[in-house]
């Protein structure tokens, strides 16, 4: 079970990547389609309403991927076994 708000870094990947494909098509459409800027309007407000549908399971599979690989990352054991060699006990808080 995820703590609250887990998955708030895939809804993050989703409005970004989002954002980077909607900047993509809106510079080849200007390009392609030149001043017609209503066309371009509309075709970039069907394609805002249909990526992020589209990409949202493959944004929970990177964001799940990418929790993966740090949960997975080894931990800092040098300072657990520098505190048994001292004798010094592990605290029970972190004071901040």
């Amino acid at each position: 079970m995820r703590e609250e708000g887990f998955f708030v870094g895939a809804i993050l990947i989703n409005v970004v990547t989002t954002e980077i494909f909607i900047l993509i098509i809106y510079l080849i459409l200007l390009v392609l389609l030149g001043i017609n800027y209503q066309l371009v309007l509309t075709i970039l407000f069907i394609s805002a309403l249909l990526f992020p549908v589209a990409f949202y399971h493959h944004s929970w599979s990177i964001w799940l991927g990418f929790d993966h690989v740090v949960e997975t990352l080894p931990k800092n054991t040098k300072q657990v076994s520098a505190l048994k060699e001292n004798g010094d006990e592990w605290p029970d808080e972190i004071e901040s």
